[in-house]
C-alpha cells in the first residue's frame, strides 16, 4: 500500500546497519511525501507526543508523520510488553507478554487513533536477539502477539520484518507467534517455513462496519478470502469478532459473516468483543445514530451516568449479553466443534453466559491469552478427537 505522509524522519543510524538500510530502500519508494529529512535531538519525542484523536471524528487521512529508525533501548519495555488490561477495562483479561516493532498503523478505523504518526523500528534482528532471554523469563507462556501497536501486513513484504519472526518461531517445538491484522495482504506468507509455529488472527466484522468503519482495511469478503488462503498454507486462522458493532440490523449482519466464515475456514477459536473504550457522546461522534440500533443506542444514552468511566461502555451489560449470546449460539449452530469466548468480558457476562462458552473466567482460551495455542491443556481439550461440544 502506498503510504502517504505530511513528513519522513530517517535516522542516520539506519544508514550504518545494513539489513536496516535495506528495509529502508525498499520502503521508501512506496512513501508519499515531499518532505524527508534527518532524524534529530527531539524529533522522536515530538512525533510520539502526537495525539491519537479518534479518526471517526475528523477527516484525518493523508498527514501522517513517519520516523525509520533501528532500535532504542529505552523503549525495551514497549518491545517486550507486558500486558495486563483487566484493571484498567474492568473485565477478564489474561495477562502476557507480546512483541511490538512498528508504532503506528495503515488503516484509518472510524473508532481508532492509531496512524496519525508510524514509527518503524527497522532493527528486527535486535528484537530476535532478545527473544531467548524473554522464553527464559516466561517459560510457561506459548503464544507470543505480534503486534499489538500496528497491523502488519500492509507493509510486506518489502519491510520484511514478519519473515524473520516467522522463522525464528518455526525453531521452536513449544511455542506460537501470532500475528494480528485485518488485511488480506498476506500472499507473501505463503512461501515462509513456518512448520505450523504461526497462527494468524483476523481482526473481522461484518460487511457494512469493515467498509464504513474500518477505512483502507480489507471487507469483510477479503478477509475471510485470505484466511481461507493461509489456512491452505498451513497456518492455523483464527476470528476474532472486534468490535461488533451493534448496527441496526446486526442481527442479519453477523449471520452472514459467521455462514461465510464457516463455509470456507475452519478457525481454532472465535472471540468477541463489542464496541467499547468510549463514552456514548464519542460514539454518536463517530458513528450516525441511524446507523445504530435504536434499542442498544436507547439504553446506552439511558445509561451515560451509570457508565461514565467504565471503560467497557458505552454499551450497557444488556447489550453485551444479548450481542454475545447471539454469536456464540451462531457458532454452535454452524461450527460445534469451535471454542467461542469472549474478551475482556465482565464478571456478568461470565455469570451469564460461562455456561453457553463452556468456559469459565478462571479456566479460558482466548485471542491472544498465553495459553491459547497448542499444546496448552484447555486448547487440547477441545481439539482432542471425540472431545464433547
Amino acid at each position: 500500500m502506498e503510504i502517504p505522509a505530511k513528513i519522513v524522519y530517517i535516522d542516520p543510524d539506519v544508514h550504518a546497519r545494513p539489513p536496516c538500510k535495506r528495509r529502508l530502500e525498499r520502503v521508501l519508494p512506496h512513501v508519499k511525501c515531499g518532505d524527508v529529512r534527518d532524524l534529530g535531538p527531539g524529533d522522536m519525542q515530538r512525533v510520539l507526543d502526537i495525539g491519537k484523536r479518534r479518526h471517526g471524528k475528523d477527516d484525518f487521512g493523508d498527514d501522517a508523520a513517519l520516523v525509520f529508525t533501528t532500535f532504542d533501548k529505552s523503549r525495551l519495555s514497549w518491545f517486550y510488553h507486558w500486558r495486563d488490561e483487566a484493571g484498567a477495562h474492568g473485565g477478564h483479561c489474561q495477562p502476557a507478554l507480546e512483541l511490538n516493532i512498528v508504532d503506528g498503523c495503515m488503516f484509518r478505523c472510524a473508532y481508532c487513533g492509531f496512524g496519525r504518526y508510524i514509527v518503524f523500528y527497522l532493527d528486527i534482528e535486535r528484537m530476535i536477539g532478545g527473544l531467548d532471554g524473554v522464553f527464559m523469563q516466561h517459560p510457561e507462556q506459548r503464544l507470543y502477539k505480534f503486534s499489538n501497536m500496528t497491523d502488519l501486513p500492509p507493509f510486506e513484504p518489502d519491510l520484511d520484518l514478519v519473515r524473520p519472526m516467522v522463522e525464528r518461531f518455526a525453531a521452536e517445538s513449544d511455542r506460537y507467534l501470532m500475528l494480528f491484522t485485518k488485511s488480506d495482504n498476506v500472499g507473501f506468507l505463503s512461501g515462509i517455513k513456518h512448520r505450523g509455529r504461526t497462527i494468524i488472527s483476523w481482526s473481522i466484522t461484518c460487511d457494512t462496519a469493515s467498509r464504513l468503519a474500518d477505512k483502507r482495511a480489507a471487507t469483510m469478503e477479503q478477509r475471510i478470502s485470505a484466511m481461507e488462503k493461509m489456512q491452505q498454507a498451513g497456518y492455523p486462522v483464527r476470528a476474532r469478532l472486534s468490535p461488533i458493532i451493534p448496527l441496526a440490523n446486526w442481527r442479519d449482519e453477523y449471520t452472514e459473516l459467521f455462514e461465510k466464515l464457516f463455509a470456507r475456514v475452519k478457525p481454532d477459536l472465535v472471540t468477541l468483543e463489542l464496541l467499547g473504550w468510549m463514552t456514548v457522546d464519542d460514539l454518536l461522534a463517530i458513528f450516525p445514530s441511524s446507523l445504530l440500533d435504536a434499542e442498544a443506542l436507547r439504553q446506552a444514552q439511558a445509561a451515560r451516568e451509570e457508565l461514565a468511566g467504565v471503560r467497557w461502555g458505552p454499551f450497557t451489560q444488556r447489550t453485551h449479553d444479548e450481542i454475545y449470546s447471539f454469536c456464540i449460539d451462531a457458532v454452535r449452530r454452524l461450527s460445534p466443534q469451535t471454542p467461542v469466548s469472549v474478551c475482556h468480558g465482565t464478571a456478568a457476562t461470565w455469570k451469564a453466559l460461562g455456561g453457553k462458552m463452556r468456559m469459565t473466567p478462571e479456566h479460558y482460551i482466548c485471542n491472544c491469552g498465553p495459553l491459547s495455542a497448542p499444546g496448552a491443556t484447555l486448547y487440547e481439550e477441545w481439539n482432542r478427537p471425540g472431545a464433547p461440544k
